[in-house]
């Protein structure tokens, strides 16, 4: 489906790729996950992934809604495709709340990052 929808250069890219590789005799691209290495080593700058990671390490709710910072949390997360122990997770969600939610949060019993988010709402309201 993806393929249908590319338009001017990506389709030209795509159409390039997949006459070189019928060339060189590779199998033809027939899942999601290949086509996406593909597309993102082509159109991806180099430093994209690392920005990414530096993104998430250091994001901090500053002047955001607990709401906004958990959003853009999750976002970072879903794009850096960042598979890490629950544990973790909580501390790099904690450790970017503003420190008036962070001194109530860590005093509160908490089982996994929805509590945990959940509870960081809730102080803040």
């Amino acid at each position: 489906m993806a393929i249908f929808k590319m338009k001017g250069y990506a389709s030209l890219w795509y159409e390039r790729l997949k006459k070189s590789r019928a060339r060189e005799a590779k199998f033809k691209i027939k899942t999601w996950s290949k086509l996406k290495k593909h597309m993102d080593k082509r159109f991806l700058p180099p430093s994209y992934k690392q920005e990414l990671y530096l993104k998430i390490t250091s994001l901090n709710q500053e002047n955001l809604k607990a709401e906004e910072y958990i959003r853009e949390f999750k976002r970072l997360q879903m794009k850096v495709n960042l598979d890490e122990e629950p544990e973790l997770k909580i501390a790099r969600f904690i450790k970017g709340l503003s420190l008036s939610i962070v001194s109530k949060v860590e005093l509160q019993p908490y089982l996994s990052f929805n509590n945990v988010h959940h509870l960081a709402i809730k102080v803040e309201k």
